[in-house]
């Protein structure tokens, strides 16, 4: 197939993430892929760093060089990826046989607009990276259940180790700094476990956004935890860092439609404790590869790791449990052929 992926937001984002890593599978299937971009942006760079095709994206005001390109190079599938992006591959699809396909992997809500009858009617197949977002488009646009299809990012597990356990338990969150992300109920549940668990440790994996190290640490120091509290900035080797510790965190307050680092844990070995957020609570078998949290509930998070910390042969049969939903359910090689399979339903409905 000749696919065109369609990604217009500005930053390294989970949705951004998404599309790239599809774009760089497909290649690697034998399918002829270009990324339409925004010069000069992330998605841009990050798709010419792996090697990807791609064109400048246009606006709707440069339709005919869009629909040109569409026609010379014979192009089978358009996947969009954001709302202004399936506007443009449906009239750039009309009156030639190529597929629509929309994807949304972000946790926004999802909304009616003008238009969208006709955009969605013109839309072969609509793939959502989480259970919740195929309901939501059920429930809130009425679409047909044939036409959505729930398709979670894969990772590749090939990248991923399993190494033995520390000696003392070490909690793990790898995010962002910035408030979404939820490191001040970690902290105060790190501080609500300090008298039962005066060894454990959290090393906290992540650059500085919307949240800087010296606030977390200024939280640290009033709760007097911040000996216990390691702060290890971005890191490169991802997989070393998560095996240096019992288990992962994943204290977000909102968002994680894509949780990319859910996965990244899983195929480490290790069992997850998270938030009841986007997909996680799809992710993450509460009781069998980790445990379920209320988000902004420190008490709540610190029990759940409780749980974990008190028995450290359920913690690791529990982490073998992720392993095994990891390979099973995450792994790159599904989350091609899922959406292949996705690809060849919409083009069977347009030859």
């Amino acid at each position: 197939m000749k696919i065109l992926q369609m990604v217009d937001v500005p930053w390294d984002s989970g949705l951004a993430h998404y599309a790239l890593v599809l774009a760089q599978g497909l290649k690697k299937k034998g399918h002829q892929v270009f990324v339409s971009a925004v010069p000069g942006q992330k998605p841009w760079v990050t798709a010419h760093r792996l090697g990807l095709k791609t064109i400048p994206m246009v606006k709707l005001k440069n339709l005919r060089a869009l629909r040109h390109f569409i026609h010379k190079h014979e192009i089978n599938v358009i996947n969009a990826h954001t709302g202004s992006t399936h506007s443009l591959a449906v009239a750039a699809a009309l009156g030639q046989k190529v597929a629509v396909v929309r994807t949304r992997s972000d946790a926004r809500e999802i909304r009616r607009r003008p238009g969208g009858r006709f955009i969605y009617k013109h839309t072969q197949r609509v793939i959502a990276a989480a259970e919740y977002i195929r309901n939501s488009f059920l429930k809130d646009l009425k679409l047909p259940p044939k036409k959505v299809v729930t398709i979670y990012q894969g990772v590749q597990l090939d990248d991923f180790s399993q190494a033995a356990y520390p000696k003392y338990p070490v909690l793990g969150i790898v995010a962002r700094l910035d408030p979404v992300k939820g490191h001040r109920y970690l902290i105060e549940a790190i501080y609500l476990l300090k008298a039962v668990y005066p060894n454990l440790r959290l090393h906290v994996i992540g650059q500085e956004e919307n949240t800087k190290v010296r606030e977390l640490r200024w939280i640290a120091e009033r709760l007097r935890v911040d000996s216990q509290v390691d702060f290890y900035g971005f890191q490169t080797d991802v997989s070393k860092v998560m095996n240096e510790c019992t288990m992962g965190v994943i204290s977000s307050t909102g968002s994680e439609a894509v949780s990319r680092v859910a996965l990244e844990w899983m195929a480490c070995g290790r069992p997850v404790v998270a938030t009841t957020v986007g997909c996680l609570p799809e992710v993450v078998q509460e009781g069998i590869t980790g445990y379920l949290a209320p988000p902004k509930d420190a008490p709540a998070l610190a029990a759940a790791i409780a749980k974990l910390l008190h028995d450290m042969d359920k913690t690791k049969s529990m982490g073998g449990s992720a392993l095994s939903r990891a390979k099973r359910h995450f792994s790159m090689s599904r989350f091609i052929e899922k959406t292949i399979d996705v690809y060849q339903a919409a083009l069977s409905e347009i030859s």
